[in-house]
């Protein structure tokens, strides 16, 4: 009820004061005096009384005119844009990793767009289950656009996960088991296979990424203490997985036109029995007392270069194998080139595999140099366009060519020398890591800065460039 201010009786307080002072004339004066005052009192009553009428209308003005009364509207309406754009960029900073589109996305249309169903959610989910009854083809074409953006990535939740660890010491279990969870992540594009048995009878796992007619094959861990070189390569098959089923691309490559078109072979460790004396110790070993009866020419098994059997695996391949220089003559933990080539069944299952697929370059991974060695004296001149694809792949890298290998004595005997040989077609020894005086294992957690950093595309340039070769094939 509105009340006038200073107002302090009402109509019923009036009748009560009239009726008391009836049949009492000696107080006439009095009564006169009063009855003045009280009716001057009623009548600021009454009209405090009939303005009850116009209630409504003084309430309107009164919130009309003094924004700060009901002005608590005004704040709210606000806070809703002031809130929304706060909770746009936490979706830019998950998907920070992501394509630069992602990110524009965000910025540009989605704000506009998640403003307004923040509001009204409803109208947003109602037209989505319409199309499932068929009877409203307009509103599921109006949400095609939107949803042809959320079906882009077609990767499985499972791949959100890391199934690689590089930060560890990589060993041939930790290998075999994260290329049966990537098979059964990525099964359109990753198969296993196995090309041969080492001496202890571990499989020679190899991997296929790819779909195309096309191959060229990559190696690792031909020397057992350069192991990071395993974890490169299983490294790169995730990401370039993850990256086919999920954006597309990766870098500036385009993942999925890539692996529609080749195949790229990949055996992650050449070298198992090797790599399980470096990181598990000589109480890992089959048969201990041969090992340690063979030449340490380093100080520790996690030094061990050779394979199970004392041979050096890079030394064993039959190009000009009898001019390699050996300064070991027996079994030994590195340098041992064997009786003979190709004695070693690690050599002759990389042999056999590839004589058995035209593979139209190769690559072996080693340790220590940040180099490549491209070129030897016995093949330079007979493979055209390698020295300009060498020096592509050196500027993508950053790694240093190097010159052309003239003495037969420190180069021959190697997979990349005998694939040069033998197909007349480019194969590179790629050292990965820079050279840090020492020939013990380099520190697993820094594979980001000592490989990832610099090597990360090099499995998609050479496949791009065997694609678009110049080799006949």
């Amino acid at each position: 009820m509105f009340v006038q201010p200073g107002s302090h009786c009402s109509i019923n307080i009036t009748r009560q004061h009239k009726v008391r002072l009836r049949g009492k004339p000696a107080l006439l004066l009095a009564v006169c005096l009063l009855s003045g005052f009280l009716a001057s009192c009623g009548r600021f009553a009454v009209e405090g009384y009939m303005s009850r009428d116009n209630d409504t209308a003084g309430y309107n003005e009164m919130n009309e005119d003094p924004e700060t009364t009901y002005g608590l509207n005004d704040p709210v309406e606000i806070s809703y844009p002031e809130h929304e754009p706060t909770d746009t960029p936490e979706p830019e900073h998950q998907q920070g990793q992501e394509v630069t589109p992602d990110t524009e996305g965000i910025n540009t249309p989605e704000p506009s767009v998640t403003a307004m169903p923040s509001e009204t959610p409803e109208p947003e989910v109602t037209p989505d289950p319409a199309p499932t009854s068929a009877p409203a083809p307009k509103p599921s074409s109006t949400h095609d656009p939107k949803t042809a953006v959320t079906p882009a990535p077609t990767a499985p939740p499972e791949t959100l996960k890391g199934a690689v660890n590089p930060y560890v010491p990589y060993t041939y279990d930790q290998m075999r088991e994260d290329c049966l969870e990537l098979e059964a992540l990525y099964p359109d594009i990753i198969s296993l296979d196995t090309a041969g048995r080492s001496v202890e009878g571990r499989d020679l796992t190899l991997i296929k990424l790819g779909k195309g007619d096309k191959k060229i094959i990559l190696c690792g861990s031909h020397h057992a203490r350069e192991y990071i070189s395993s974890t490169y390569l299983m490294k790169m098959t995730e990401e370039y997985a993850k990256a086919y089923y999920g954006s597309g691309s990766f870098g500036n490559y385009d993942v999925r036109n890539i692996l529609d078109q080749i195949c790229i072979y990949i055996v992650p460790m050449v070298n198992p029995d090797g790599v399980n004396l470096v990181i598990n110790g000589i109480e890992a070993v089959g048969d201990k007392e041969a090992v340690t009866a063979m030449a340490m020419l380093r100080n520790t098994y996690r030094e061990w270069k050779a394979n199970i059997n004392g041979v050096d695996l890079n030394r064993q391949y039959p190009a000009e194998w009898e001019k390699k220089y050996d300064e070991v003559g027996r079994p030994a933990s590195e340098s041992f080139k064997g009786e003979s080539s190709a004695t070693e069944p690690e050599v002759k299952a990389m042999m056999e595999l590839s004589k058995a697929n035209v593979f139209i370059l190769a690559a072996s991974f080693h340790t220590k140099g940040n180099v490549i060695y491209w070129a030897d004296r016995a093949t330079v001149d007979l493979i055209p366009g390698v020295k300009d694809l060498a020096k592509r792949l050196s500027k993508l890298t950053k790694y240093s060519l190097m010159p052309v290998s003239e003495d037969p004595r420190i180069y021959a005997a190697g997979y990349e020398n005998w694939f040069r040989l033998e197909f007349l077609r480019p194969a590179f020894c790629i050292e990965l890591t820079p050279y840090n005086n020492t020939d013990v294992p380099h520190n697993d957690k820094k594979f980001d800065d000592l490989v990832w950093k610099n090597a990360k595309y090099i499995g998609l340039f050479l496949a791009e460039e065997a694609i678009n070769n110049s080799w006949g094939l």
